[in-house]
């Protein structure tokens, strides 16, 4: 895992009928599973309530896996303003996965994926503090371990793509 943490067993500790097993980078968000009913989970960020997730565990470490498949695929490419109107575009080989939602890093977060690649896109983040949500715009997140996958969307001029460096699919020679 990049993203997130997932703590080892000797540290998932029970308090109040709940375990945390899984935080993010930052220790700021948490997961927690109900300790009379493990299948349910709960998640806050860091001095807030709780609040029930509308996903199971099983579903909350499958979409959690997924997430992180979009960090550690050796190719990518993110834009964290995309708009809107370009979404179907970039998703057109994808089929949505049906979660049934989680809150972090933000609501509305949607994960699609074929054989071969996996994406993230969620809401677009204003550029100053309070992080608000941008209006008209979605954070995207692509990724494959094979960079000709990831080729159309280096087509796509008008997006300002951030790749890791030397795998734009235009440079790969088979």
């Amino acid at each position: 895992m990049t993203v997130k943490r997932m703590r080892a067993p000797e540290h998932v500790i029970a308090r109040d009928r709940k375990a945390v097993f899984m935080e993010d980078p930052t220790g700021d968000w948490r997961w927690a599973f109900d300790t009379r009913d493990p299948g349910v989970v709960y998640d806050a960020e860091l001095d807030k309530e709780w609040e029930q997730s509308a996903e199971g565990l099983s579903e909350v470490l499958v979409h959690s896996a997924l997430n992180e498949a979009t960090y550690n695929a050796r190719s990518w490419r993110a834009c964290s303003a995309v708009e809107e109107d370009r979404l179907a575009e970039i998703v057109a080989p994808m089929s949505e996965v049906a979660f049934g939602g989680w809150r972090w890093p933000a609501p509305g977060c949607r994960i699609f994926m074929n054989e071969l690649m996996v994406a993230e896109i969620g809401p677009a983040m204003g550029l100053h503090v309070p992080w608000e949500h941008r209006p008209g715009f979605a954070a995207v997140r692509v990724a494959a371990n094979n960079p000709a996958c990831l080729g159309y969307l280096d087509n796509m001029s008008a997006i300002n793509w951030v790749t890791p460096p030397f795998v734009r699919s235009s440079d790969v020679r088979w």
